[in-house]
């Protein structure tokens, strides 16, 4: 039984819902809509739902997600019969006006949006006319406490409906106070808005300019909720729509200030005063200021809705429809005679009254000034039936005479009940203020409400004993944002203020703003002293009164509440959060300092300024008045020295300029300088070595200064006297000086004058034999130096004489290619040694100052790795000291500018000794910044334009800890090899200072250093900096290269590091887990996979890839007690070996492959552990064609588009987009494992085994008798298939019986029966390319026009993944609910681990007989609602098809706006919907909705959608650049002709070919590609967003075919013609388009462009136009696209479909004339000419390709760990090597890198020469075994 809903409200009904079954709630509503009845039995209602509308509107809102959150879910509501609502005929109160809309008006979408139902459409007053309620041929609507009294107009029967209970909320429309009258005769709440805040799109209008729609409710509650849901802005729709305002008044103050009117006309009416009079005092009661007002301006306003040309508005929305002579009995009298009147007025009047209007409001603004409320009676009467009868017009013109004025005076208005009368009958009060104080309304009708009523019985309507909801009682106020609440209002005063360095930390916590505001007058705002780079505030609050205080400017943020606890983790000491008092008495939280931060030393009162940012300014302003050093100045370098650079030069007001490479084109520096200029040249002596060429573009430039950073020419004396001979001046000492500090043995001398300690050591030595004989008189051990090395090049550690003989050599070579100087010198070894050095700052007048000193100990092969100051365990004594010999030795010099004195520490004696002297800015130098607050590299520059500061007044105020780590590309598990390459993905503490020059897409080249970024912290004291630092270093993530950031991180977490245990040499020492596995042959074909893939892109064309076997794959997982979505590795015929750097567990599941653990057996299905050193071989499967080794943790590679998985076309996923090659190194990171290993249960294990596999699928989504004839359909179950040899992951092509078409060709989608418009595959489709079958598979295409007579379910799919060359598939059909059976069992088995779970298929599975595929077929109505078919496609999608076989934008914009609907609805179970030419692929989950509920959701989909053929859908138009068949064009043509087929009609060439089909020429063909238009329908044509698009102008849709059989390679960004469609190629990839040119790639990977968040560039319904270029330039603009620089033409405009048809009516008879040429013979020539080549294809069978050389069988390939460039071979042709022998060198990254034998043998062939670019994986030689 039904409960009794009357009375309910919102909350009722949403707690009832929530407690309610979904069945048990659709019964509840359908009681309520079958009680009810329509006029005249209750003249409330016109129309009341069907039961068939009601069923459909509840089953379209329980197909929506989350819908039980929705703010009105299921709550029923009622609409007044002048709006439209889709499923109601609109009859504005006139039957012969009555039209059954196609669509809702705006507030009604946005309530059915919000969770609605609607049950049924009001009565009013005929065409919103009149104040009475009894204006209607359906009957007169009385008052719902009394049968003898009008309930009120226009909005009767709304208010009637919701007073009665039936409903809590209807909507109403108010023009002159239609919603407010009856509110207050019938005791409700009735808002009007302000003025186009509710749309009145889709209301039949009154008086247009003036209508509003109106909320009648029982509660303010709901009232504010409806408020809410439809105050959105809808300018395209509704001319008069306007936005509220994103931060509106909330309330007015505690004594808001009221005025109500001197003179009150009543008429005679005696009780209603007495209840205006009571809620006046009411007010006052509650704190408001009555303001008694002569308002007769606000009346003669309202005389000028019917005295003026407003009534003229009334007749130009229906007079058309009066003067077509409607059947009279259907009119009322009154409202035709009010509307005709319009007739009378002419142009000219209504500018006489918008005068009249405008002068009014002018006296009206001045008589409210100070006024916040008007509070006027809602009406004056209560009329009864027969009074109104007796005088319709007087008395309707009586009560609206406080309401006709306020549209016309742009008020918001909200009528509230005052009581009741003696004699049982309410009336009210209207609250009016400006517009857009709706929610000040509302919050001040709370108020008088709690004091008028203060019992809980503050039910309105007929209700007024319900005890109101709790929930209900309480106003939310307006939101901050539409997608968030429970926010926490937080004040910022500082440097969390828009646009300073903190700001991020809001953005972070994702912070909304709110306003600028400001405090009270009672506080003080300081600069805190500089604790590290940002300047920080404090503000204080003060007594009253106190001297210097000030309203301090702020800004107002709402941050969410659950994310503030994570805010105030940022906020720094002595800064905290409390609460502040803003200008308007609200307090809020804001920061407070501490006590001690206002006293401290360096505070300043900045309360003068009234803003931090104001102060900021006036530093800044400072900084910049400081006389600019140079105006223009050069850097000399590259990298993140180069950035940093440029920052101080940009802050200082100097033009930056930078040089680059070739390889450095594209990188940051460049980026960011304000002039660049090429050094043309890729390695280092080539360009940012060469002297010429960087002082030819200082001169070029006008440069006049360079600064060089360090390294390459930084200590560089010739360069230092070079730019001093030209005039330039040169940031750094010296050339001199340089020559004298930068040779280390002139430096010791210059070092012991100075009386500064040094460790013993030699002159400079050219000869091995004196090198010998002085170490052995200095003792072993001892370092052998370049004089003039740095950077930890030529640098050497030497143990003993053979040592030493073996690097001598090597060390004057490093001295002689990187510096230019092959001098050598020895020193004595200090044991245990720290390295310290000292940062000094030089005037070149003989004044140095020491800025700190710095601890570098942690090195790795001398070269640095974690930089910190100050330096720990380092006595005051000792500190100074250090300084003071710093100092001394500069000012000994007269040293000009930075440099750095180092010296080596023996902690146990605490002495030092003098090491060198850097003559440049060191590395590490931020650290010196952090803890000084200076810009070292603006010292540099002021000091070299002579402007240096007075070091005898300089004042360092060092302040806490500061640490840094370089991050290098480089590979710490193979011995910190270089790892050059392309950045894919990074990721930087933002909070954290990090010096960087790389970002996403950044190529890391091989011929520099691997520097990538140094991560800088700062603490209050070594322990937080090193908090810091393990947290930055977590936070860190770069992928694409190996880095260093595991070694980093294991250094900066150990005891050695916190407990200083350490010395210069303890990182040779160091032990690092990688918690990595090194791929040692990498197998046929390996790659990281991982489940289910990449979901949600396939309507893109971006296949899930994943594993091809994912049962085998989910089993692996679980054996391991991963969960199964993790990565693994997928191995395809012949698997790799594989050596793991630690310990974990393993499992190898699939196809039979014989592994083996250091070369002793293992079982498959078992979890194995595995440790460091172990080395697993993978061999040849046995059976099946795939295995799978999942590893316990998560393999560390970077998800793209949300999955690991590798898809090698498309270059991403997995390892670098590519299988895995020899050398590779993976990480594993801990994971969240799902369980404990355990083996697989045997039940569990799937049957591979076999040459001979039964696969089942569902039938269609094409099949018979409308594509195939019946018999083939038979002869697809009854024959076997054969799998053809060219099968892999893209696809699993199938030999069998020829089909037979039940057609001759596939109309406007080919000229073969198998050619279909373009639409979107499943996975698993068995599609008919021509007569050949081919399985999609996990990396196959999405879109193409092939059709599919079977579909293998996700069950059976992993069947496929197993199969091989020469397997035989039989197919058997089985229905939906069999295939999700299997697919449900799978799940469960993996997810339960247990035997007898798993379901494989079986005879009772198998139909007798294949099945239909068509689920359901309706019929067409119109163009715009066409014929749909929906077409089983698997146990995951359904096939949706729109109309006939011919290509019809309207079809394509149907299914965009299907595609819309269920966007919006987020419909429950749909996964993706993929577009096609005229069909949709609809995925969707089977766990959660199934195939027959999907179907039925559809159905009810179509009757939501309306349109007419004028319609417009966003566009942009791309304008590309094309070069017309281009050498990589011409190159693809020949490629196919040489591998594939010599012989074809569309070659040599396909232009021709194309120009030979339609009878035109080349230059016709070259003139339409540049002429047409072409419009995208879809999207992953040959994969990766690649369009299928077509011409806009049929006069450019040419016949054509695609290749049969396709290219196997087309080079991507090619351009071709199919038929009437064009496609670009995104990736290299097969394809089968006839090709004409190139353009750009318009797959941005990485995301990298400026126009777009997303890899791919188009969208259905975008349009293309290209524009000639020649190659060089488009070679140019596709280099600039893959770095993210090319300049996209761009123009995003809507296409009207309208105009479209204009103008093709407008060319009919061109279009129709070229139509009529290409059907008289063209086509059935063409036909003829391709039925040839087809049978010329199957005569000639499949072409072999014969490797172009052949080795023996027991050979071996050698392939490279490593990227670099070719040195020298160290063996020939012909040589024999051992294991492990050197076969060449290959220089990366400054150092020389040996590729060994991997096993003994004769060297049959160098792969390379000299000069060569080798790639990691590479192979280098070919070893015969011996």
């Amino acid at each position: 039984m039904s409960p009794n809903t009357l009375g309910w409200t919102v909350s009722n009904w949403l707690e009832f819902h929530k407690s309610s079954t979904p069945s048990n709630s659709y019964s509840t509503l359908l009681s309520l809509v079958k009680s009810q009845k329509v006029a005249p039995e209750n003249t409330a209602w016109i129309s009341i739902t069907s039961v068939e509308n009601l069923r459909k509107q509840w089953m379209v809102l329980q197909t929506r997600e989350n819908h039980e959150s929705l703010p009105l879910f299921g709550v029923p509501v009622a609409i007044k019969d002048n709006i439209d609502a889709r499923g109601f005929a609109t009859t504005a109160a006139c039957p012969s006006y009555s039209y059954n809309p196609k669509k809702d008006a705006t507030v009604v979408g946005l309530l059915r949006d919000a969770g609605a139902i609607i049950i049924g459409k009001t009565n009013l007053d005929q065409f919103a006319t009149g104040l009475v309620g009894t204006r209607s041929p359906y009957g007169k609507v009385t008052c719902a406490f009394s049968d003898e009294y009008v309930s009120g107009g226009s909005s009767a029967g709304s208010a009637k409906v919701v007073a009665t209970g039936i409903v809590p909320i209807a909507l109403g429309t108010d023009t002159a106070g239609s919603g407010r009258v009856p509110a207050a005769l019938n005791n409700l709440i009735g808002l009007k808005p302000s003025k186009g805040v509710f749309s009145c799109n889709g209301v039949v209008p009154a008086c247009k300019s003036l209508d509003c729609v109106s909320i009648f409710s029982l509660n303010l509650s709901d009232a504010e909720l409806c408020f809410k849901i439809l105050c959105k802005p809808d300018q395209e729709n509704d001319e008069y729509s306007r936005p509220f305002p994103s931060n509106p008044l909330r309330k007015f103050g505690k004594n808001v200030v009221i005025a109500i009117p001197k003179n009150v006309p009543w008429y005679g009416e005696m009780e209603n005063p007495k209840l205006y009079k009571n809620a006046i005092e009411t007010l006052q009661k509650i704190g408001a200021t009555i303001k008694i007002m002569d308002l007769e301006p606000l009346l003669d306003l309202a005389r000028c809705l019917y005295e003026g040309p407003w009534v003229a508005e009334r007749y130009e929305a229906v007079g058309q429809f009066l003067e077509s002579n409607p059947p009279v009995e259907t009119l009322d009298p009154t409202v035709t005679s009010i509307i005709k009147g319009g007739k009378t007025f002419k142009a000219t009047d209504f500018f006489k009254y918008e005068y009249k209007r405008n002068k009014i409001l002018q006296s009206i603004q001045v008589l409210l000034e100070g006024i916040d409320v008007v509070c006027v009676p809602t009406c004056p009467l209560n009329p009864t039936l027969r009074e109104i009868e007796k005088e319709p017009v007087l008395i309707n013109s009586r009560q609206g005479t406080w309401t006709n004025f306020v549209n016309l005076a742009d008020l918001a208005a909200l009528a509230v009940p005052a009581g009741f009368r003696s004699d049982g009958l309410p009336n009210g009060i209207t609250l009016l203020g400006k517009k857009f104080s709706d929610y000040a309304l509302l919050n001040l009708a709370e108020r008088y409400l709690e004091q008028l009523f203060p019992t809980e019985n503050k039910l309105q309507g007929i209700f007024t004993l319900n005890k109101e909801p709790e929930s209900t009682s309480i106003l939310s106020g307006p939101s901050i944002s539409s997608d968030k609440s429970d926010y926490i209002k937080l004040a910022v005063v500082g440097a969390h203020l828009k646009g300073l360095p903190l700001h991020w930390q809001l953005e972070k916590v994702n912070a909304t703003f709110i306003s600028k505001a400001k405090t009270s007058k009672d506080y003080k705002l300081y600069a805190l002293p500089r604790n590290g780079p940002i300047l920080k505030p404090g503000l204080r609050r003060v007594a009253k009164n106190t001297p210097g205080t000030s309203a301090i400017a702020l800004e107002l943020y709402a941050v969410p509440t659950e994310l503030f606890g994570q805010f105030i983790s940022m906020v720094p000491e002595p800064l905290g959060i409390g609460s502040v008092e803003l200008e308007n008495g609200e307090w809020v939280k804001s920061f407070i300092c501490e006590e001690f931060g206002y006293d401290a030393d360096g505070t300043v009162d900045i309360t003068s300024y009234g803003c931090f940012k104001t102060y900021v300014d006036h530093l800044n302003r400072e900084e910049i008045n400081l006389a600019k050093p140079f105006e223009r100045v050069l850097i000399a370098n590259r990298g993140e020295i180069s950035v940093r650079i440029i920052s101080t030069l940009k802050k200082l007001g100097i033009t930056s300029i930078a040089i680059y490479s070739d390889p450095d084109k594209y990188s940051k520096h460049v980026e960011e300088a304000d002039v660049c200029i090429p050094l043309h040249g890729s390695t280092a002596n080539e360009t940012y070595l060469d002297i010429e060429k960087v002082i030819r573009a200082a001169k070029e430039s006008n440069a006049d200064a360079i600064i060089p950073g360090y390294g390459f020419l930084s200590e560089n004396a010739d360069f230092a006297d070079r730019c001093e001979q030209e005039g330039i001046v040169f940031v750094g000492p010296s050339g001199s000086i340089i020559r004298q500090l930068g040779l280390k043995h002139s430096a010791r001398q210059i070092a012991e004058e100075a009386s500064v300690p040094l460790v013993p050591g030699s002159p400079l030595i050219s000869e091995l034999d004196k090198a010998v004989e002085v170490a052995s008189a200095i003792g072993y051990p001892i370092m052998v130096k370049s004089t003039a090395g740095g950077g930890g090049i030529g640098l050497k550690r030497v143990d003993s004489e053979d040592e030493l003989k073996s690097v001598f050599a090597t060390v004057q070579h490093q001295g002689k290619s990187y510096f230019g100087n092959s001098g050598v010198f020895l020193e004595k070894f200090i044991e245990n040694a720290r390295h310290v050095e000292i940062q000094i700052m030089g005037d070149g007048r003989g004044n140095a100052i020491a800025l700190g000193e710095r601890d570098c100990s942690l090195q790795r092969r001398n070269q640095k790795v974690i930089e910190e100051t100050p330096a720990p365990n380092l006595s005051e004594r000792v500190r100074e000291d250090l300084k003071k010999a710093a100092e001394s030795l500069a000012c000994q010099l007269k040293y000009k500018t930075a440099g750095t004195v180092e010296f080596i520490y023996d902690e146990k004696s605490e002495r030092f000794y003098f090491l060198e002297v850097n003559t440049r800015l060191q590395v590490e130098h931020p650290v010196t910044e952090m803890v000084t607050g200076l810009d070292l590299v603006e010292m540099m520059i002021r000091i070299a334009a002579n402007d240096p500061p007075d070091f005898s007044k300089f004042k360092v105020n060092l302040s806490g800890a500061s640490m840094e780590a370089r991050l290098y590309a480089e590979n710490p598990v193979k011995d910190f090899r270089p790892s050059p390459g392309q950045i894919v993905d990074v990721e930087f503490p933002k909070w954290a200072r990090v010096d960087t020059w790389v970002e996403k897409g950044t190529t890391v080249s091989s011929e520099y250093d691997p520097l990538i970024a140094k991560i800088i912290v700062h603490g209050k004291d070594r322990s937080e900096a090193l908090r810091k630092l393990n947290t930055a270093l977590q936070e860190t993530k770069v992928y694409g290269n190996v880095t260093n950031i595991g070694y980093l991180r294991s250094i900066a977490a150990s005891s050695m590091f916190q407990n200083v245990d350490f010395c210069t040499s303890t990182l040779n020492s160091y032990t690092y887990d990688s918690g990595s596995f090194e791929i040692i042959l990498p197998g046929a074909h390996t790659s990281i996979q991982d489940y289910p893939g990449r979901k949600g892109y396939w309507r893109i064309g971006v296949p899930p890839s994943g594993p091809m076997d994912n049962y085998s794959f989910r089993l692996a997982n679980r054996i391991v007690g991963n969960n199964q979505d993790e990565a693994g590795i997928e191995i395809t015929l012949i698997g790799p070996t594989i050596q793991f750097n630690t310990e974990t567990t393993i499992a190898i599941t699939g196809g039979s492959c014989k592994p083996k653990l250091n070369n002793g057996d293992i079982e498959q299905f078992k979890p194995i552990i595995v440790k460091p050193g172990d080395r697993l071989v993978i061999g040849k499967l046995q059976s099946g064609c795939r295995s799978y080794l999942a590893i316990r943790g998560s393999i560390d590679v970077p998800k793209y588009l949300g999955s690991k998985s590798t898809f090698t076309l498309g270059e991403f996923g997995g390892n670098n987009g590519r299988v895995l090659k020899t050398g590779d190194v993976l990480f594993l990171q801990p994971s969240n494992p799902l369980c404990d290993a355990e083996a697989s249960p045997i039940s569990l294990i799937p049957e591979i085994n076999t040459k001979n596999w039964t696969i089942g699928v569902t039938c269609g989504p094409h099949g018979s008798p409308d594509i195939f004839k019946e018999e083939f359909i038979r002869e697809f179950f009854t024959d076997k298939w054969e799998v053809h040899y060219n099968s892999n992951r893209f696809g699993v092509r199938l030999i069998g019986p020829k089909p037979k078409w039940a057609r001759t060709d596939g109309g406007e989608g080919g000229l073969h029966p198998s050619n279909a418009h373009d639409y979107v595959y499943s996975l698993g489709a068995i599609n008919f390319t021509g007569d050949e079958p081919v399985i999609v598979t996990c990396d196959g295409p999405s879109l193409g026009g092939f059709v599919c007579g079977a579909v293998i379910p996700e069950g059976e799919l992993w069947k496929v993944g197993q199969v091989k060359q020469g397997d035989q598939i039989q197919f058997v059909p089985i229905s939906y609910d069999s295939a999700r059976s299997i697919q449900n069992s799978q799940d469960a088995a993996i997810q339960e681990f247990k035997g007898g779970l798993l379901e494989t298929l079986n005879e009772d599975l198998i139909l007798s007989t294949h099945e239909n595929p068509v689920l359901q077929v309706v019929e067409g109505e119109s163009v715009t609602k066409p014929k749909v078919t929906y077409r089983q496609a698997g146990d995951r999608y359904i096939l949706v098809e729109y109309g006939e076989i011919n290509m019809d934008l309207n079809l394509s914009y149907r299914i965009h706006s299907l595609i819309k609907l269920v966007e919006k609805y987020k419909t429950v179970g749909i996964i993706e919907m993929s577009q096609g030419v005229r069909s949709v692929l609809i995925e969707f989950d089977g766990n959660k909705l199934s195939q027959q509920s999907l179907l039925e959701i559809l159905l009810a989909y179509e009757d939501e959608i309306y349109f007419d053929t004028d319609w417009k859908v966003e566009s942009k138009i791309f304008k590309l650049p094309v070069t017309f068949e281009d050498s990589k064009t011409l190159e693809c043509v020949t490629r196919y002709k040489e591998t594939i087929r010599s012989n074809a009609p569309w070659l040599p060439n396909n232009v021709d070919f194309i120009a030979g089909v339609n009878n035109i020429d080349r230059k016709d063909v070259h003139d339409m590609v540049f002429a047409a238009k072409f419009m995208v329908l879809g999207l992953g044509d040959v994969f990766l967003g690649s369009p299928c698009a077509v011409p806009l102008d049929p006069r450019h849709r040419f016949l054509g075919s695609k290749y049969n059989p396709s290219r196997s390679y087309t080079e991507k960004g090619l351009v071709g013609l199919g038929g009437m469609y064009m496609c670009i190629y995104a990736a290299s990839s097969p394809g089968g388009y006839q090709l004409v040119g190139r353009t750009i790639p318009i797959w941005d990977k990485l995301s990298l462009e400026e126009h777009s968040s997303h890899p791919w560039l188009l969208s259905p319904f975008d349009q293309i136009e290209f524009y000639e270029v020649d190659e060089a330039k488009l070679d140019n603009d596709t280099r600039d696209w893959d770095n993210g620089k090319f300049d996209v033409q761009l123009e995003e405009t809507l296409f009207d479909h309208g105009e479209y048809l204009k103008w093709i009516k407008e060319n009919e008879d061109s279009i129709r004339q070229f139509q009529r040429s290409q059907d008289s013979g063209l086509k059935e020539k063409f036909l003829k000419l391709i039925e040839g080549s087809d049978i010329e294809v199957k005569r000639s069978g499949d072409k072999k390709i014969t490797p172009l050389e052949e080795f023996p069988e027991n050979t071996q390939l050698v392939y490279s760990e490593f990227a670099g460039r070719f040195w020298k071979n160290v063996v020939s042709s012909g040589d024999y090597v051992k294991e492990g022998e050197a076969l060449i060198i290959i220089e990366a990254m400054k150092t020389e890198m040996i590729v060994a034998a991997t096993t003994a043998g004769k060297v049959l062939r160098v792969l390379h020469e000299n000069g060569d670019i080798v790639n990691s994986g590479d192979p280098v030689a070919v070893i015969e075994s011996c």
